[in-house]
């Protein structure tokens, strides 16, 4: 982007010349940031200083609260080197939510320094620690992102209030719509911006965490999410839930087949040919099987469709031997028995290979082998092919048994008020999965409106 020069039109569109506009008024929020920023500083050096050890503790047994050594070890060694973010998140819990044990009572901070005997701020720096402290970490959800500008903001633990519009440049160049995070926003001379901390989830596990503190309220009977209990409940949930999703080892996910529900394994049975000719006149009278001993056969599954998908790969060894590949055991298991009716003596089995796609072991072969040469097609016709394989993939998605949704289809689910907050939670994750990956590939992203319209839902629709 081009620097805007003090004497060109300012793009707000007032008409006048930037100098006289809005640099004036973004260097007027650059000073107050500055005395902003250093008044957190002083709040927190006074701290250091006046309760070293207090707040050492509070760091440890709060913020740290459920992680043992080992853990909290964890959590810094994620950062490596670069732990800014966690020491901001760190600060601004010490300044806003921390109590300190000060004899037998527990104070918040914020008294301490804000109080009689704290460190001297300026009337800016002031407000900006009251504006802090007066308002409570909570989870958001992107409604939608301009990149370097502002983006619109849901509290999840408020959906029902108008969605809050946050001007902010940093965090909107890597945010997408449907990015779920903590953090903490505060109104600065009449626009909403973000406080400074900040606690990114993958969308699912930010969901997760929502789905725990209203378990947690709803237990306490709370009505209303307003009272300093259940703002300490939630910062620290929060908190926890984010730390844990850096130190945690996350399983990989099961891995199924689409169209038969079973685990998906690499299965490779391997057969000595006696009679390559006898095999090949066999394989030639199946109407389910295409192919030829120079290329190799493959056994589709029956019917007339233009997608029918592959039950078993025979793929031919020279001089004498043949491989036959399917993607569940149980698939391995049919095709075994079909292909040695089929054949007689032609074959003799000789051992079979099962791989899980998801082990180490595969994972690492499978970073090691060489990379496949890009087809030589134009990014605009792959898109295009890449579009329409998505459309016809989700043809018939809201008739499908879903896992996520309970083996029920997107349909059956709706029947109820959980099961439709869970598909339009379900869409929501699908466009929010393609607005990243066109975040970090580029292009444009898959268009799943078809989906919502097919289900007569509405995206502002709450969940």
């Amino acid at each position: 982007m081009n620097r805007i020069g003090r004497n060109d039109p300012c793009p707000c569109g007032s008409g006048k010349k930037y100098k006289k506009c809005c640099l004036l008024k973004e260097e007027e929020a650059a000073a107050s940031q500055s005395e902003e920023m250093a008044a957190v500083q002083r709040a927190l050096r006074w701290l250091h200083e006046r309760y070293g050890e207090e707040t050492a503790d509070a760091v440890q047994n709060a913020f740290f609260g459920a992680f043992d050594d080992d853990e909290r070890a964890a959590v810094y060694e994620a950062f490596d080197e670069d732990n800014d973010l966690l020491m901001i998140n760190i600060g601004e819990w010490l300044v806003t939510d921390a109590k300190i044990r000060i004899g037998e009572v527990k104070t918040p901070t914020r008294e301490l320094f804000l109080g009689p005997g704290g460190p001297l701020f300026t009337a800016t720096g002031r407000e900006w620690l009251q504006r802090l402290g007066a308002n409570p970490l909570s989870l958001y959800e992107a409604r939608s992102v301009t990149p370097g500008a502002e983006m619109e903001l849901t509290d999840l633990f408020h959906p029902e209030q108008t969605p809050v519009r946050v001007v902010e440049r940093m965090a909107t160049r890597t945010l997408v719509r449907g990015e779920v995070f903590g953090a903490r926003i505060v109104e600065r001379r009449g626009i909403w911006v973000l406080s400074g901390a900040l606690y990114p989830f993958i969308r699912e596990d930010g969901l997760a965490c929502r789905d725990d503190i209203l378990r947690v309220l709803r237990k306490a009977r709370r009505d209303k999410l307003n009272s300093a209990h259940d703002r300490e409940i939630i910062s620290l949930a929060i908190i926890t839930h984010w730390l844990d999703h850096l130190v945690q080892e996350r399983p990989l996910p099961r891995v199924v087949d689409r169209s038969t529900k079973e685990p998906l394994l690499l299965v490779t049975d391997h057969y000595r040919v006696a009679d390559w000719d006898l095999l090949g006149e066999r394989l030639a009278a199946q109407p389910d099987v295409d192919g030829n001993r120079s290329n190799g056969w493959v056994r589709l599954e029956k019917g007339d469709g233009e997608f029918r998908r592959s039950l078993a790969a025979l793929n031919v060894k020279p001089p004498d031997s043949l491989e036959v590949f399917c993607r569940t055991r149980k698939m391995a298991e049919e095709s075994r028995a079909w292909l040695e009716k089929l054949s007689g003596d032609a074959i003799v089995f000789q051992a079979r290979a099962v791989t899980d796609p998801t082990s180490p072991k595969a994972l690492e072969e499978a970073r090691r082998a060489p990379k496949l040469a890009k087809p030589d097609i134009p990014p605009e016709e792959l898109a295009l092919v890449m579009r329409d394989f998505l459309r016809k993939h989700y043809a018939n998605w809201a008739d499908e048994p879903i896992p996520a949704l309970g083996n029920k289809t997107p349909r059956q689910a709706m029947k109820t008020t959980k099961g439709r907050k869970a598909v339009i939670e379900l869409l929501k994750t699908y466009e929010h999965h393609e607005a990243r990956k066109v975040r970090n590939e580029g292009g444009e992203p898959f268009d799943f409106t078809f989906l919502w319209e097919k289900l007569g839902l509405k995206r502002s629709e709450e969940c």
